[in-house]
């Protein structure tokens, strides 16, 4: 990691990936072991993280941020989905031990400090983390389709499909609600 960060030449850019690793690698670390369940894929990850933090750091605006915190977080869920899968395929595993991994993730409660935060985090814990990530990385971090899809490495068009089925998920959810409080 030390290699990575000394050949940044703009030294605040270093300074900030620096501060970013040394305040979230426990987090990130016991993030992608969930997963993973192995320390040196899980180190791994965090590195990947790091680099990918690189190409976002001129929309970081403060490290010890929860904004800050929370991305770190979706793009290390994010990479150690991606290296899970690539293992469960060369290993033929079977889909519902996948499932068992996934119905472990949840979404980072700490994500959105406004006060509408209780509302909003109520209605993303109720769908699936892949979609609530989505949503949040659109319409809370503003990344553009082309941004999301570069950070997931899922295509433009897997992109859209999820904003899709996350926003039909929020709208059942609503309504839902809306029926239950005799709207």
């Amino acid at each position: 990691m030390l290699v990575f960060l000394s050949v940044i030449e703009d030294e605040a850019t270093r300074i900030k990936l620096e501060k970013i690793y040394i305040k979230y690698k426990k987090l990130a670390y016991w993030t992608a072991y969930k997963i993973l369940k192995d320390s040196h894929k899980s180190e791994d990850v965090i590195q990947d993280a790091i680099i990918k933090m690189s190409s976002l750091i001129h929309k970081i605006d403060e490290v010890g941020c929860n904004k800050t915190r929370a991305l770190f977080v979706i793009i290390v869920r994010n990479l150690s989905i991606n290296i899970y899968n690539k293992r469960k395929n060369m290993e033929h595993t079977h889909y519902e031990e996948f499932e068992v991994v996934a119905k472990d993730l949840s979404l980072d409660e700490k994500m959105i400090n406004l006060d509408q935060t209780k509302w909003i985090l109520g209605m993303l814990k109720e769908i699936n983390p892949t979609y609530a990530d989505i949503l949040s990385l659109k319409y809370y971090y503003y990344y553009s389709n082309s941004e999301i899809s570069k950070l997931l490495n899922i295509t433009e068009g897997n992109v859209r499909v999820r904003l899709h089925r996350a926003r039909l998920a929020i709208k059942k959810i609503i309504e839902e609600e809306d029926y239950s409080d005799g709207f």
